[in-house]
């Protein structure tokens, strides 16, 4: 009778030890994504510092002067997204910098100068 006990004591210890795991945990982090056009480094505020006029387009897209003459700024996940979007001629007429693909479209260059400057903030080189 004795085994009996044990076993039963057994499978109850393991069911209670079981449960245990099983607690919902909340998820890390702030709930809430980060808008790459303002995170980090804020490109939206050291374009308009520049006196630069620009719009917000879309959830990850800048718009610098009118369309269509004006350039525009997606922002990628990552530069290597972005570089790879370049790479496989997704992004044909765009120059990557960092996480930003940069279509000048028919910015003057004085501009372009200016916004270059802005998305290279925090950029780093790869080392070779």
């Amino acid at each position: 009778m004795s085994q009996v006990k044990a076993m039963a004591a057994a499978g109850v210890a393991a069911l209670v030890l079981s449960g245990c795991a099983g607690l919902a945990k909340p998820p890390g982090g702030r709930g809430r994504a980060l808008d790459p056009r303002t995170a980090g480094q804020n490109y939206l505020a050291c374009l308009r510092a520049n006196h630069l006029q620009v719009s917000q387009r879309g959830r990850v897209g800048l718009q610098v002067g009118q369309p269509p003459d004006g350039a525009m700024i997606v922002f990628e996940p990552t530069a290597g997204i972005a570089e790879g979007q370049q790479i496989e001629a997704k992004a044909q007429g765009a120059e990557v910098i960092g996480a930003a693909l940069l279509y000048p479209n028919h910015t003057p260059g004085s501009e372009l100068t200016l916004i270059e400057n802005c998305l290279g903030q925090g950029v780093k080189e790869p080392k070779e």
